[in-house]
């Protein structure tokens, strides 16, 4: 069937409805409310641009901050980590000299609120908070206003950076450095302050006093990352952790330290993965993955008690579902033994979380090294 002619300009007419449940906050830039889209069953936040001045007392600080309004939207849009607030949608009403995010609902408490009845959870907390930190600093993005209130942990324990209002492409950064170094900053400021300087090193200094504010309050003297903070929040540059970068690969090397694998356990792994990725065929360009290793875990032992009287898994797909989050095309007619499933399954659950971590991410790592494809047009008429 001939495809018909792509519009010059597509129009959804049927936007979304959301019912409003509370506010939850304001700022210098607006307001953010709670909504509920009833036909997802989800809730998210609509964060408004709404100056507590009008716009005719002081219309130049009005375009500016509306700007830093629509930069932010810009960023988090970009960004696509487990551990950093997610962006949906951005609505532009100019006319009405306002906008809305749309973005990610995230239910929990900051970080020190949340430290003081879980102090045992930290390391796990610290990891993830510095990948999500690796994770902007890949993408050439400043966070330039890390205090406790914008780091949140959800309630199931998962870190959230939260607020990019002050957030700045590094390559767009110029001379804006004094509008983060003109905070009013929880801590002492480092040095680089008094020369205008504000940069991925800076970041690393503040994420390392917000956790050395943490050991003190809750006396952890035992904390693992102790010495690793204590470089991270050295006066002397020169001394400090120059990228999140060094820093994880820090901690990665820690953990291997401990953790070894047995030669069995190395080939109960390898068959897996093998098969795994005998599968698919090719992955979504915009695929991400599951990063919850006990959801992985659970829906690899629900497949195989559906399937542990066959001698193959009957839709090999659905082990593969359990990695992904978007679509995939895979091998209809290539096999996956019931028993490899069965061994990998035995194997995961006879390991501590550490080693568990380990094996689930180094399977995802292969799986994101295959190819990728967009995928083909389907024949219909919504909505182009």
């Amino acid at each position: 069937m001939e495809s018909k002619r792509l519009p010059k300009t597509i129009e959804f007419n049927r936007p979304a409805k959301y019912k409003a449940l509370r506010r939850l906050g304001a700022g210098a830039c607006g307001e953010t409310v709670l909504i509920h889209d009833e036909n997802m069953d989800c809730h998210f936040v609509a964060k408004k641009y709404s100056p507590i001045f009008l716009k005719d007392e002081s219309p130049q600080e009005f375009t500016e901050l509306l700007e830093r309004f629509n930069e932010e939207a810009r960023i988090l849009f970009r960004l696509n980590h487990p551990n950093i607030v997610r962006v949906y949608s951005y609505y532009d009403y100019k006319e009405s000299f306002t906008a809305y995010i749309l973005m990610e609902f995230i239910d929990g408490e900051n970080i020190i609120e949340f430290s003081r009845t879980r102090p045992d959870l930290l390391g796990g907390l610290f990891e993830k908070i510095i990948d999500g930190f690796c994770h902007l600093e890949i993408k050439n993005i400043l966070h330039r206003d890390i205090r406790p209130q914008n780091i949140i942990i959800e309630r199931g324990g998962n870190p959230k950076i939260i607020d990019f209002g002050f957030g700045k492409n590094i390559d767009n950064l110029s001379n804006n450095a004094e509008k983060s170094i003109s905070l009013n900053w929880w801590c002492d400021v480092p040095p680089e302050f008094s020369d205008s300087i504000y940069d991925f090193q800076t970041e690393i200094y503040f994420v390392g006093k917000l956790f050395e504010k943490i050991i003190i309050e809750e006396n952890l003297s035992d904390f693992k990352y102790k010495k690793m903070i204590k470089t991270m929040t050295e006066q002397d540059r020169s001394k400090r952790y120059s990228k999140f970068s060094d820093i994880k690969n820090d901690i990665t090397t820690g953990q291997f330290e401990d953790l070894s694998f047995s030669e069995s356990e190395k080939l109960v792994y390898r068959r897996f993965s093998s098969e795994l990725c005998a599968v698919v065929s090719t992955l979504d360009p915009s695929e991400t993955f599951e990063r919850d290793h006990n959801a992985i875990l659970q829906g690899l032992i629900s497949i195989y008690r559906q399937s542990m009287l066959e001698i193959y898994i009957p839709n090999p797909n659905k082990i593969v579902s359990q990695f992904t989050k978007s679509s995939f095309r895979y091998w209809k007619n290539n096999q996956f033994k019931t028993k490899t499933l069965h061994d990998f399954i035995e194997v995961i659950k006879s390991m501590p979380p550490g080693k568990q971590s380990i094996i689930l991410d180094n399977l995802i790592t292969k799986l994101d090294s295959m190819e990728r494809t967009k995928p083909s047009n389907l024949d219909d008429d919504i909505p182009f």
